[in-house]
């Protein structure tokens, strides 16, 4: 695996790019929804209202109003609930798709890990719950028994190596999943950081017209393919093959097949554009199975920070929350990575079974709080000293990594792990 040679992107960059943009003049004119928004004195001005939110409001609302002025020194200051749900309505959701986006961008001017010079992504989706309310199940639909569950559809464009979101996405249940990932193929292509792009499929995606697409557009791909995909294909036997797709009013397009047969007995069908032959059939099956941390990623999304326990009940409020979690995630994967080097350096001398990793459930407790209150340090060396003490907590609470341990899926059906009107008060 490559490694390009450039600065190592820190907790403490991240909380500088993230509050120059913040405190952007331009970007408060974009995240308002009126230009009269935010112009008086308020008890939360717009950048602590855009902190607050961003620490992950996720127990009661107004508990977590109170501690977050207790936090700030300003015990005698009291905002309502009602008053936050007010204030929050002045702030468009794609503000916080902005500063995702804008820590995106900076994570991709340090270094990174690629895969012979290439930056491997994987695309996928899932079903989001929602909040039970008549205007969500409207706008983004409704699944399960008598279509009665509000759901949202999430899609994802994950780097696999680095652990980062680079794009992400949440709509109606009923939007087509190529049509999403066309999305996050428009979003790689705008990145100033697009280069030599590696993007892995499931087979729910295979289609000439997305094929067509990553190859017009210089993307590199390993996609899985279903039976009757294309007859061609189906007919061919194990091994590495090259192999023209055909459709009428468009012009052929040559492959590359990878079949092979999985321990289970099932075969498996690759398809990519990737001809250097040096890359063998063994290569594309291990790189194939590189896709399996954008699942992973999904579960510490849902089950770690929660991002279906939503702080409102609007199609604002969900949009909202659903890009603090996203901005969130990557804020905790820098912090994870930057802890880790200390990880190792403690246990250079010891003989432990097992390698060492940071435990990402425990950063995501230990981040809650100090990361805001580290943003909002003003004083330099204070504001590195309470990052260092994040990282040292980090560092502190490894845990071994044990090799070939796998988590089934769940089969039982889908029961709300969250109830909006039965929020916690710890």
């Amino acid at each position: 695996m490559k490694n390009e040679a450039r600065d190592t992107i820190t907790v403490s960059s991240v909380i500088e790019t993230s509050e120059n943009r913040i405190n952007d003049p331009k970007f408060l004119d974009s995240a308002r929804n009126r230009p009269q928004d935010f112009t008086r004195n308020r008890k939360m001005p717009f950048k602590q209202l855009v902190l607050f939110m961003l620490n992950l409001v996720k127990n009661s609302t107004q508990t977590c109003l109170d501690l977050f002025f207790e936090l700030l020194g300003q015990e005698n200051l009291h905002m309502t609930q009602q008053s936050f749900s007010e204030a929050r309505q002045k702030i468009r959701w794609e503000a916080f798709q902005d500063l995702f986006r804008t820590i995106v961008d900076h994570i991709y001017t340090g270094f990174y890990r690629t895969w012979h010079g290439y930056r491997v992504s994987a695309i996928d989706g899932s079903k989001v719950q929602i909040p039970d309310d008549q205007t969500l199940k409207d706008h983004f639909g409704t699944i399960g028994k008598g279509n009665t569950a509000a759901t949202a559809q999430a899609s994802a464009l994950y780097d696999v190596f680095n652990n980062i979101l680079m794009d992400a996405q949440i709509v109606p249940i009923k939007t087509d999943e190529r049509e999403l990932a066309a999305r996050h193929i428009d979003a790689l292509c705008g990145m100033p950081s697009f280069g030599k792009e590696l993007t892995l499929f499931d087979r729910g995606y295979a289609s000439f017209e997305l094929i067509e697409s990553l190859i017009k557009r210089d993307i590199n791909f390993l996609m899985r393919v279903r039976m009757k995909f294309n007859t061609t294909i189906d007919q061919l036997g194990e091994g590495d093959h090259r192999v023209g797709l055909k459709k009428s009013g468009h012009e052929d397009i040559c492959v590359r097949v990878i079949k092979f047969t999985l321990p289970s007995g099932e075969e498996e069908m690759l398809v990519s554009n990737l001809m250097d032959k040096r890359m063998g059939i063994k290569a594309f099956k291990k790189l194939y199975f590189k896709r399996w941390p954008i699942e992973t990623k999904y579960d510490e999304i849902k089950n770690k920070l929660e991002v279906e326990n939503f702080s409102g009940r609007t199609v604002d409020a969900v949009m909202q929350d659903f890009f603090i979690t996203m901005y969130m995630t990557n804020v905790v994967a820098i912090a994870c990575r930057e802890a880790q080097v200390d990880v190792e350096r403690a246990r250079e001398e010891k003989e432990n079974k097992y390698a060492y990793h940071v435990n990402v459930n425990h950063a995501i407790g230990t981040l809650k709080d100090r990361f805001i209150l580290a943003m909002l340090e003003q004083n330099s060396w204070l504001r590195k000293k309470k990052v260092r003490r994040i990282l040292l907590l980090l560092a502190e609470h490894a845990v071994p990594t044990r090799p070939d341990r796998s988590i089934p899926r769940n089969p039982v059906p889908r029961k709300a792990k969250f109830r909006h009107n039965r929020k916690s008060n710890c």
